[in-house]
């Protein structure tokens, strides 16, 4: 339980941190589709006898790297390029799976989460990225914000904004792969999206959403633990219905004012 406080502290931060910008580039369905596209990468480790963390980043990152290219080098709407790989990856993922002989406790415990299980270097792991990612983001925040808001105008700057999605998705696939086993593939997105969505319905700059994020996602992690703990229910989906609480009172306030 003390390893598991210390994971779910760590990546209800970096979710959120993330979260801000996945929330401001308008990539809810783009990180759903990274998120998803780990499953492949998994089963790919699982059958290949290699760790499947390291191998769901990789494949994880192949698939940002995949999607942001062919949306800059195509025709295609993003939400299109997106759809095709969302798809092909979990059919990929499927398909490995049922190469797999026997119970997979492990991988379902990546599919739905299990941050009881988590061991020392995933605490270590969890700790690490929780300092470097939103680190490497909030040093650069001004640029993203620019990016985000201005890609034009930061391109006129030399910002190149090619280059800064390509950071982002790097980042955002890092954090995708160290949340898997706290609320797993089917819910890690939903880490991401709603503690960030919940801020921006009460925050008024740039400050006060990425305060007001942190706080919903380091709350929702503590309090969806604790509660899975006396309630005796899934980790994963406890922590994720504490974070729709915290959307749903935002937005209550948001409406009532």
């Amino acid at each position: 339980m003390q390893r598991a406080l210390l994971v779910a502290l760590a990546i209800g931060f970096l979710c959120a941190v993330v979260g801000v910008f996945v929330t401001l580039r308008s990539m809810a369905f783009f990180s759903d589709a990274i998120a998803h596209s780990a499953l492949a990468g998994i089963a790919l480790g699982i059958l290949l006898g290699i760790a499947p963390v390291p191998a769901a980043v990789i494949f994880s990152l192949v698939v940002a790297v995949g999607i942001t290219s062919l949306t800059y080098r195509t025709s295609l709407p993003s939400d299109t390029v997106i759809g095709v790989f969302f798809s092909g990856s979990m059919a990929l993922g499927v398909l490995l799976i049922g190469l797999q002989e026997g119970y997979q406790a492990d991988l379902l415990s990546y599919l739905f989460g299990d941050i009881l299980a988590v061991g020392n270097m995933d605490v270590i792991l969890a700790l690490t990225l929780a300092v470097v990612v939103p680190a490497a983001i909030l040093l650069r925040s001004r640029t993203l914000i620019k990016v985000a808001f201005s890609p034009d105008l930061a391109q006129v700057e030399g910002k190149q904004p090619r280059t800064w999605d390509y950071v982002l998705m790097t980042l955002l696939a890092l954090t995708v792969a160290v949340s898997l086993k706290t609320v797993g593939i089917i819910l890690v997105s939903a880490l991401i999206i709603i503690p960030a969505a919940a801020a921006r319905n009460v925050a008024h700059d740039f400050r006060q959403l990425m305060v007001m994020a942190i706080g919903v996602g380091v709350v929702s992690a503590v309090l969806g633990l604790t509660g899975s703990y006396y309630l005796d229910t899934a980790s994963g989906p406890t922590i994720v219905m504490v974070a729709v609480t915290f959307f749903v009172a935002s937005l209550l306030g948001r409406l009532h004012d």
